[in-house]
Formats: structure tokens, C-alpha cells, sequence
């Protein structure tokens, strides 16, 4: 596989775990480590929108059969959205959160069951989107895909962020795609299927670097210091600025997405290529890891100076999971799952 996009895959997991490690500071507000937690967070909101510019990337540029689509994303998907959500749920017994009975597997249709497995949810409807946008990605011209991102860009992200800059509920909720946008039922371009074409457009002309980077930096520090304003506004910490879809998330994840695809294409080296494979089993793993390990060595939230044990941490628990999972996969038919 290409460098670039076994590098993005890496890259946006270790920013999960970043976030993760950090939302407890951010959330004291207040304290000296509140800022920490802020300056990591907001340099960290691109990840889950890589995944889905990635996939992007992967799928729309190439056609193919929709039977073999649907095999190959099933077997993709459903066998790590089964098992992790068997792992947490027996997690979630252990711990007394309820009993083993019928109520376990109306859970696990219901949705997820740990915070983290919401993500395999949105792949699934993400994936159904992505027939019909490869059709349109082929066949259509850049004029027609850059309408499109127009169109979602509005009614997913600047309107609604618009409208709560505007009505003050800024710290009310997440974005709420409503309002004007459905008396014109613009509402239905709002969502996370825009990343895809994004990506795929972005992969086929990313920005040069210099752009990227500048994109990825400014937009990263206007998160923070939008995100300062509006929780000393609230007084407690707000993520208003911290959802994906804000308009700020959007743009540093394309500078970063662009500035990775901005080098030259290579194949991936076997360390890199085997961190790429492991990288979705490490995102299941890692909230395990946050807790209860580390937390139980009361490495979690990071202790000390947290400028420089946040980043530490991150690090420490992405190579214990990796750890895990790599040595899991060796065994052959556990790797659909991890």
C-alpha cells in the first residue's frame, strides 16, 4: 500500500488516543492543565475525519462490482464491530454495569456499546453512501464535485455554526443541521458522507504543503482559542468547536490529509505497513487500555507536568495496544476481527 495512506491510518489512530488522553484535562476548566488539554484536543479533532476522507480516497476512485463492495466492506466491518462490542459488553458485566441476559444483545443492535464503537456505526451508513457517490465521483466533473462540496460544506457545517454563532448556543449541543436548512431540506447533504468526496478530490489534487501546513496550524490554534472564548463565555469547558463537522475541524483536516498526500508516492515500508494493518484493532483497544490499566498505575488522566506526560501517555498506551494486536493477529483467523 501507498506510504502516504498507510501514514494517514496511523497517524489519524494515535490522534484518537490523543484526544481521548487529553479530554480529561480539558474538562478542568480552570486548572493550569485545562490549557494543555485544549492545545492537544484542538490539534487532534482531524482524526476521525481523516478516516472518513480516507476511505474516500480508497473506495470512490475505483469501481467495482457492488457485490464484491459489500463482501469486502462486511468483512471489513461487521466482524471487529461483533467482537468489540462482545469484548466491552463483557467488560461492562465484569464491572456490574448490568446483568448477562437478553438486554446484552438488544444493546448491541441498539448501538454502541462502548463511546468509542459509535465510529463502525457511521462506517456502516457511511459505506451505503458509497455506491452512489463513486458513481457521481467517476462520472462527474470537478465543476459538479466542487458544487457538491459547496452545497455540504453550507448545510452541514457554516450555517448551523452560523445560526449558534449567532442565536449564542454555542455550548447548547453539537451542530444541529435544522432550522432554515430544512425548509429548504438542505439537511440531507449535512452529515459525514462530504468526507468522502472530499478526500477523493483531495487525493487526486491536494494542496501543495505550504498551503497544508499553514491550513492544518491556523485552523488548529483558531479551535483553540475559539474554544477558550466560548468556555470562559459558559464558564466550564465547551466542545462546541471540537465537533467534527465545525467548520474549523474541516479545514484542518484537509491541510493534514493534503500535506501527508502532498509527498511522494512510495510503497510502505514493513513497519509501517504492519502498523497501518494493526491500526483498527488498536482504535477498539485502546479506551481498555486508558482504562482501567493505565488509570489503575494512575497514568490516566496523565499525572505530573501534563505538557509532557499527555503526549507520553498517548504514546505509551498506542504501543500497548499495538503490542496486543499485533501479537493477536499472528494467529490467521483472528485477524478479521482485530
Amino acid at each position: 500500500m501507498d506510504r502516504r495512506i498507510s501514514l494517514l491510518r496511523v497517524l489519524a489512530c494515535f490522534m484518537v488516543i490523543q484526544l481521548h488522553v487529553s479530554a480529561e484535562l480539558y474538562a478542568r476548566w480552570g486548572a493550569p492543565a485545562w490549557w494543555a488539554g485544549n492545545v492537544y484536543d484542538s490539534l487532534t479533532r482531524a482524526c476521525v475525519p481523516l478516516f472518513f476522507m480516507l476511505a474516500g480516497a480508497t473506495l470512490l476512485r475505483r469501481d467495482e462490482p457492488l457485490p464484491d463492495f459489500v463482501r469486502k466492506r462486511a468483512v471489513r466491518i461487521l466482524p471487529p464491530l461483533l467482537f468489540w462490542s462482545a469484548f466491552y459488553l463483557w467488560w461492562l458485566w465484569f464491572n456490574g454495569a448490568f446483568p448477562a441476559d437478553w438486554r446484552m444483545a438488544r444493546m448491541l443492535v441498539s448501538g454502541p456499546v462502548m463511546f468509542h464503537l459509535w465510529y463502525f456505526y457511521a462506517l456502516l451508513g457511511v459505506y451505503a453512501t458509497v455506491p452512489l457517490l463513486r458513481k457521481f465521483y467517476l462520472h462527474g466533473s470537478r465543476g459538479e464535485h466542487l458544487a457538491f462540496i459547496a452545497v455540504w460544506l453550507l448545510a452541514a457545517s457554516i450555517v448551523p455554526t452560523a445560526r449558534d454563532l449567532w442565536n449564542g448556543t454555542t455550548c447548547a449541543g453539537g451542530l444541529d443541521p435544522g432550522g432554515i436548512l430544512s425548509v429548504y431540506h438542505l439537511e440531507y447533504f449535512a452529515g459525514y458522507p462530504g468526507f468522502l468526496v472530499l478526500g477523493a478530490m483531495l487525493a487526486d489534487r491536494p494542496w501543495n504543503r505550504g498551503a497544508a501546513a499553514l491550513s492544518y496550524v491556523a485552523a488548529s490554534c483558531a479551535i483553540m482559542a475559539a474554544s477558550y472564548l466560548v468556555s470562559r463565555r459558559a464558564g466550564a469547558p465547551c466542545e462546541y468547536f471540537f465537533v467534527y463537522l465545525s467548520p474549523l475541524v474541516i479545514l484542518a483536516a484537509a491541510g493534514l490529509f493534503s500535506f501527508v498526500l502532498a509527498g511522494a508516492p512510495a510503497p510502505a515500508s514493513r513497519m509501517l505497513g504492519t502498523l497501518a494493518d494493526c491500526s483498527l484493532g488498536v482504535y477498539g483497544l485502546h479506551v481498555f487500555i486508558i482504562d482501567p490499566v493505565f488509570r489503575r498505575f494512575g497514568w490516566a488522566p496523565p499525572p505530573g507536568e501534563p505538557w509532557l506526560t499527555a503526549p507520553l501517555v498517548a504514546a505509551g498506551v498506542f504501543l500497548v495496544a499495538f503490542a496486543v494486536v499485533w501479537v493477536v493477529r499472528l494467529v490467521p483467523p483472528a485477524r478479521r476481527f482485530v
